[in-house]
């Protein structure tokens, strides 16, 4: 009885070990330029938004997710999400196009996949 709660000790101890909190960064970069590849439409999705300020400082913030209508836009091969202010410069939006973007510092979390995304602002500099 010993020898198989020493197994189970250690399995637990194992896995406890292996479990580190999933990274918040982000790919891509906070401003610049970028050739649109594609943009699509997310309706009710549920996703987490937090300041880029806590990664940076090595924060964990509390993620707290709620649905939205997400707008991905995808730049020179990395996914961005558009800024919930930045509807009309997201319907404008035409595949091949060169356009400036930046960062408003908050970073998505999308529940069902796990990915983060930057938010950004399209024609901004």
């Amino acid at each position: 009885m010993h020898f198989v709660m020493k197994i189970f000790i250690f399995c637990v101890f194992a896995f406890l070990m292996a479990c580190k909190p999933a990274s918040l960064e982000a790919p891509g970069s906070d401003k610049g330029f970028g050739t649109v590849q594609d943009f699509s439409i997310s309706p009710n999705v549920r996703m987490a938004l937090y300041s880029s300020s806590d990664t940076e400082a090595e924060k964990q913030p509390e993620l707290e997710f709620g649905s939205m209508d997400v707008h991905y836009v995808t730049l020179d091969g990395t996914t961005y999400m558009v800024d919930w202010s930045d509807i009309e410069d997201f319907k404008s939006l035409k595949i091949g196009a060169q356009i400036p973007f930046r960062s408003n510092g908050y970073l998505a979390r999308e529940e069902s996949t796990g990915k983060n995304y930057r938010v950004i602002m399209l024609n901004e500099s």
